[in-house]
């Protein structure tokens, strides 16, 4: 692990300390569960990928009596710019998804900087995806026996996870992860192939839910383009200590910011956009991410596209904020959260069932 400037070290330790709360707090933060079952997969390279697995409470099928269910599966990513975040903060979410859907989730601890380097979110996020979708890749077996092995120490029947339904779920920086996933790029846009790892030929729409997704990496936070109206806010803590300056660039440095996995906005979305893939924008009125959406998504409807994504912008509220504690919030945001999980939930129930 290669040695940071202490402007770097310090704040990388102040950003890491929520990591050090036990899983056992998600019976206080995520009280209605199922809590996570968490292992690790390999990886394409010599690490392995750390998985927050939710695994429904009833695994029945609709007919009530099959002894291995087909499951579908949603893969959900954490935001923090790739330098903080981690799939703890996704147990709520993950949790009622998991409940209200009767699917697996399956939340991605992805490397983060300053130790890994772009692409490395991106490869682990692919690796997880091909886990769910692809026989020969290195976490395909391991993830089910994983699963099962831990159905069978509860005395429950063994699942299948059914890879012809899937749904993608980024929030921020995690957003981009998910774009990137439908997202296919050719030369000469970049130097070699860097194909979308779900097969042109998938049988059926992949629910793509990017909450005020990070799709757009140009600029940092704080050189973004201030939202109308919202000049004189306060300054944030984030903002105060500098942590996007000193953290955001030891993940993807400047002059890889223009880089179109690392920047999937700027990909062509005419034939780069997978064919079934259905784009759930969820924005927030007072957060600068919400002009490079809109963007990207009047790009898209430009590009014929408008049949694969849908827009909801929720006002007087801030970026993350569905991500916030119940008790961080105000009545009105408070409602704004559940309205936003309740239309993705449906978004996907909608899809999968298309």
């Amino acid at each position: 692990m290669p040695s940071q400037p202490w402007a770097v070290t310090w704040r990388k330790a102040l950003v890491s300390a929520p990591r050090l709360v036990p899983d056992a707090v998600l019976r206080f933060t995520s009280p209605e569960g199922p809590h996570p079952v968490v292992f690790d997969i390999p990886s394409r390279g010599q690490h392995t990928i750390p998985l927050y697995v939710f695994i429904p409470a009833s695994s029945s099928s609709p007919e009530g009596h099959a002894p291995t269910p087909n499951l579908p599966v949603l893969v959900d990513f954490h935001g923090g710019g790739f330098v903080l975040g981690s799939c703890q903060e996704q147990a709520p979410f993950c949790a009622k998804v998991c409940r209200e859907l009767n699917c697996m989730v399956i939340s991605v601890d992805y490397r983060l900087g300053p130790y890994a380097k772009f692409p490395a979110a991106l490869e682990d996020a692919e690796d997880a995806l091909n886990a769910v979708l692809k026989p020969s890749a290195p976490g395909y077996a391991v993830l089910r026996d994983r699963i099962n092995a831990f159905l069978s120490k509860k005395s429950r029947p063994q699942i299948n996870l059914d890879a012809s339904r899937i749904a993608l779920a980024g929030f921020s920086s995690g957003g981009n992860l998910a774009l990137n996933l439908v997202t296919n790029i050719n030369p000469p846009r970049l130097p070699e192939p860097w194909p979308c790892p779900i097969p042109s030929d998938f049988p059926n729409n992949i629910p793509v839910l990017m909450y005020y997704a990070a799709i757009d990496l140009r600029k940092l936070p704080s050189e973004r383009e201030i939202i109308a109206g919202f000049h004189d806010a306060p300054k944030t803590l984030i903002a105060s200590l500098e942590l996007e300056q000193h953290l955001m660039p030891t993940y993807l440095p400047r002059d890889q910011r223009e880089n179109l996995r690392a920047s999937p906005a700027l990909a062509d979305v005419g034939d780069g956009l997978h064919e079934k893939a259905k784009c759930l924008l969820l924005l927030a009125e007072k957060d600068s991410l919400s002009i490079q959406n809109e963007v990207w998504a009047e790009k898209a409807i430009e590009a014929g596209r408008d049949k694969n994504v849908s827009i909801q912008k929720f006002m007087g509220v801030v970026h993350g904020w569905t991500q916030f504690p119940d008790s961080w919030l105000d009545g009105s945001a408070l409602s704004n959260k559940y309205e936003a999980h309740n239309k993705a939930v449906e978004f996907v129930r909608g899809h999968w069932a298309a």
